[in-house]
C-alpha cells in the first residue's frame, strides 16, 4: 500500500508539472480517459474506471477490491481564423494530460475510498495574425484547471450509494495579444498585453447513484464552480498607438499587477445505464453547464505601475472589464459499448453540446465553439491487468461575427473554425 501511495503523490507531482501543456475539449473536457471517452462520455451511471472519482463519487462503492489507473490522453487542435485582414490557421497544438487514480471498497463494500488528479478543463490557442495598427502579432491563450481529489462513496442500501469528492485545485490563465481597454480612462487604448495569473481553490463535487435493477442504474452528479481570484502581471506596449490629442504619452511601455476572478462553472448530470442480456450495454448523460454566471464578463484591477505617465493618464488604479456574455449551455451524450467476449468490449458514443458563446463576444483565443463528438473505443482484459483505448473528433459549425460588442473592432466581420481529435489510452490494475 505505501508503494501505491508513494507512486499516486509522484504523479500528482508529474501533472502540475504537465499543467503548462495541458488543453482541453472546447473549454469543458466531455470526457477523461479512454474507458469514458470511448462511449462518448457517458460516465455518470457507470462503476467501471477511476475517472469516477471526479465525475460521481457515490460509485466508489462499487470499484470492488482495490485497483490503480493510469490514464494518458493526447489532443490535436486545429484552427481558422478570417477577418479582412486575415485567413490563417492556428498553430497546430498537441497535448498530453495524464491522469491517475487509485481506488479501494471498505467494510465489504459498505465504502469506497479514491484519490485521483484530474485536468476537466482549460484551453490554448496560437495565431500570428495582421492588427490595424500593429501589423503583424501574437494572438496567444492558455487556461488550465488541474483537480487532486480525495473521494469517499457510501453504499446507504443495496441499492442506493451517495459520495463526494474533495480537494484542491490549481488554475493558471495566459493572454498575449493587442487589447483595447473597454472602459474607464483607458477606454479605446489599444496595447500589446502580455498578462498572466494563477491560484488556488477548494474544489468539490459530490453525486448518487440508485441501481433500479440488476441491468440499469441511474446516476446523479453535481459539480460546484471552481472561482479563482487570479493575481499576476501585465505587461502594456503602447508603442505605434495614436493617442489623440491633448493625450500624450512619452514613455509607451508599463508594467502593473493585476487582479482578476476567472470561474469554471458549475454543472448538474444525470446519467442512465441499462445491460441487454450479456451482450450490449447503452448509456445516456445529460449535464446543464452554467455558463452565464461564470463566463459573463472578466474584470481586471491593475496597480502598481512602474510608469507615472500612465498614473496620471489612468489613475494609479485602473480597470478594466471584457464582456463575454456566454449563455448556459446543454450536453448530451449517448454511449454504446458491445461485449465481444469476457476480455473484449467495443465502445462507441456521439456528443451534442450546445454552443454557449454569442457571435457579438466570439474571439479567436476562446475555443469554445466545439458542438458534436463522435468517439470510439476499445477495452481488453487480461488477469488482472485492463487496457483501454479511443479516439475521439469534435467539431462545430463556422462561426460568424458581424460587428462585435467588444470595441476595438478587431473581430468586426469576422469568423473562427476549431476541430479536435482526442488519442486516450488507459492502464488499470487490479488487486
Amino acid at each position: 500500500m505505501k508503494k501505491v501511495y508513494t507512486a499516486l503523490a509522484l504523479t500528482c507531482c508529474m501533472c502540475l508539472s504537465l499543467v503548462g501543456h495541458s488543453f482541453a475539449n472546447g473549454v469543458l473536457r466531455d470526457s477523461m480517459g479512454p474507458i469514458s471517452s470511448g462511449r462518448g462520455g457517458t460516465n455518470i451511471a457507470h462503476i467501471d474506471n477511476g475517472m469516477l472519482i471526479h465525475d460521481n463519487p457515490s460509485a466508489l462503492t462499487e470499484l470492488k477490491g482495490k485497483r490503480v489507473e493510469a490514464d494518458f490522453d493526447f489532443l490535436a487542435l486545429t484552427m481558422n481564423y478570417k477577418d479582412p485582414d486575415n485567413d490563417e490557421d492556428g498553430k497546430d497544438i498537441l497535448c498530453f494530460m495524464p491522469s491517475l487514480s487509485y481506488a479501494q471498497e471498505l467494510a465489504e463494500g459498505r465504502f469506497g475510498l479514491g484519490l485521483g488528479v484530474y485536468h476537466p478543463a482549460g484551453f490554448s490557442t496560437e495565431y500570428d495574425l495582421v492588427h490595424s495598427i500593429y501589423g503583424e502579432q501574437k494572438y496567444a491563450s492558455y487556461a488550465s484547471l488541474t483537480k487532486i481529489l480525495f473521494g469517499l462513496g457510501w453504499k446507504m442500501t443495496d441499492q442506493f450509494s451517495i459520495g463526494l469528492a474533495i480537494g484542491p485545485a490549481y488554475s493558471k490563465v495566459k493572454f498575449e495579444e493587442p487589447y483595447t481597454f473597454q472602459i474607464g480612462p483607458l477606454q479605446g487604448v489599444t496595447a500589446l498585453i502580455d498578462l498572466e495569473g494563477d491560484d488556488w481553490a477548494l474544489a468539490w463535487n459530490v453525486g448518487a447513484q440508485w441501481r433500479i435493477s440488476s441491468n440499469t442504474t441511474l446516476g446523479l452528479a453535481y459539480h460546484y464552480q471552481d472561482k479563482l481570484h487570479m493575481s499576476g502581471d501585465v505587461d502594456l506596449d503602447t508603442t505605434g498607438f495614436p493617442f489623440p490629442p491633448p493625450l500624450t504619452v512619452t514613455d509607451r511601455t508599463a508594467h502593473y499587477d493585476v487582479e482578476f476572478d476567472f470561474t469554471w462553472p458549475q454543472s448538474l448530470g444525470v446519467g442512465i445505464t441499462h445491460r441487454f442480456k450479456d451482450d450490449h450495454r447503452i448509456s445516456a448523460d445529460v449535464k446543464w453547464i452554467d455558463w452565464s454566471s461564470a463566463f459573463d464578463n472578466v474584470t481586471f484591477n491593475l496597480s502598481n505601475s512602474d510608469n507615472a505617465e500612465f498614473d496620471a493618464l489612468a489613475g494609479s488604479t485602473p480597470q478594466d472589464t471584457t464582456p463575454l456574455d456566454w449563455k448556459d449551455s446543454y450536453s448530451y451524450g449517448l454511449g454504446y459499448e458491445y461485449f465481444l467476449s469476457m476480455a473484449d468490449t467495443l465502445r462507441l458514443g456521439y456528443v451534442y453540446t450546445e454552443n454557449p458563446v454569442p457571435s457579438s463576444t466570439l474571439v479567436p483565443v476562446i475555443p469554445g465553439i466545439l458542438e458534436h463528438l463522435i468517439s470510439l473505443g476499445y477495452g481488453r482484459n487480461w488477469k488482472n491487468w485492463s487496457f483501454d483505448f479511443a479516439y475521439q473528433y469534435s467539431f462545430g459549425s463556422r462561426q460568424s461575427v458581424g460587428t462585435s460588442k467588444i470595441l476595438g473592432g478587431d473581430y468586426d466581420n469576422s469568423s473562427v473554425d476549431i476541430d479536435v481529435h482526442l488519442f486516450a489510452l488507459g492502464i488499470q490494475y487490479h488487486f
